[in-house]
């Protein structure tokens, strides 16, 4: 593309008025582990590209339409969250704008029977949203091929992103020799890892340091008193939730900023098998904290695993092998330089390809002209 045809295309890009609905939890123990970057932090995706953008999250739903009430957009971009509104409510979205893009962060429709009767209900919910959106955009390379054979909307693959800013210029050796793994022990799998005997002593759970802050009880107080308006049945959103949105950016970019420090304290990022077949965003997020991410080989995703380079961006096990973990892990405590070189590559790529700034640009492109963009 040109340079004034580039331009050209900014500025038109420039005059977008898109509808964020971001997926947000009442309560910290669930909302903290809805990165900022997935959802909320597209936002800044939105004001690198220029484009205008009003944001209401999810406990707002229900006040959505006054809200809304005399506002234009063009696009309106949703989390497909698991339990979708009434008909009612979901015609209504179909009013708001005419391309209407949804979001799905889990591996859903591809051999979701495999996962049990939970992740068949999330799809089948899910499905229900594919009659009044009109783009989607999924995690799991392996959806959009199911997406595309069944030729309901649209699709692209949509990996995950980290705001450039938060991408450390730092490469500091650990003070630890262990990795770290960060997220959820919601599967017992990741349980019997951490508790497996060749990992002992080479891999440990680590909480995010806002545990030792105000925010999560802040956060916990907001929502509370949100949901206290909302059944009040007063006038006053148009001024409430501007103040809502600033306290609940603050507290999110600041546990944001909170958890790439805590991902520091290990020799390197653990991600561990999940039901989730693609990289989640603790690869993209171990790499923004300057820290080597090793990770479990995602079956059967020769795109997923072209993000990064095993041994020169990542460092890859078999999901049937501890010891190769182990290994990984001994590796990089007995040679720090390797670990400086991985991060410096990854972080190379992360910049080049997977920032929010990058992926929004990517999704307009893709949905103004169809254009799919190139990841690797």
């Amino acid at each position: 593309m040109s340079k004034n045809s580039s331009n050209a295309y900014l500025q038109k890009k420039s005059k977008l008025r898109v509808l964020l609905i971001a997926l947000e939890y009442t309560y910290w123990g669930v909302a903290r582990h809805q990165s900022y970057a997935s959802y909320l932090g597209l936002e800044e995706g939105f004001y690198a590209n220029g484009v205008e953008f009003f944001t209401i999250t999810t406990p707002w739903l229900n006040r959505a339409k006054e809200i809304c009430a005399g506002k234009k957009f063009d696009q309106v971009w949703v989390e497909l969250f698991h339990s979708p509104p009434d008909e009612a409510w979901m015609e209504w979205l179909s009013s708001v704008a005419p391309v209407r893009l949804g979001l799905v962060s889990e591996s859903i429709w591809h051999n979701s029977d495999e996962y049990g009767y939970q992740i068949i209900e999330k799809r089948d919910s899910i499905t229900n949203w594919l009659n009044y959106i009109t783009h989607l955009a999924v995690s799991d390379e392996k959806d959009v091929e199911e997406i595309k054979m069944k030729g309901i909307v649209p699709v692209i693959w949509w990996t995950q992103a980290i705001p450039e800013r938060f991408i450390t210029d730092e490469v500091a050796i650990s003070p630890e020799n262990y990795g770290v793994f960060c997220g959820s022990l919601a599967y017992q799998e990741r349980l019997n890892w951490l508790e497996h005997p060749e990992l002992q002593g080479l891999l440990i759970r680590q909480s995010s340091s806002e545990d030792g802050t105000l925010y999560p009880a802040v956060f916990n107080k907001l929502h509370r008193a949100v949901g206290i308006f909302l059944k009040t049945k007063l006038p006053g959103e148009t001024s409430i939730l501007p103040v809502y949105l600033y306290l609940l950016r603050h507290i999110r970019r600041q546990c944001f900023a909170l958890w790439l420090k805590q991902m520091q304290i290990g020799c390197a990022v653990v991600q561990l098998p999940t039901y989730f077949k693609a990289y989640s965003g603790r690869v993209f997020e171990g790499m923004a904290a300057g820290r080597p991410v090793i990770s479990w080989e995602v079956p059967d995703r020769l795109e997923t695993k072209s993000l990064f380079e095993d041994g020169k961006e990542i460092l890859l096990y078999s999901p049937k092998d501890p010891s190769e973990l182990g290994d990984h892990i001994q590796r990089l405590i007995k040679e720090p330089d390797f670990g400086k070189y991985l991060v410096e590559n990854a972080r190379r790529k992360l910049r080049h390809f997977h920032t929010v700034e990058k992926r929004v640009n990517q999704i307009l492109n893709w949905i103004e002209n169809g254009e799919n963009p190139l990841y690797y």
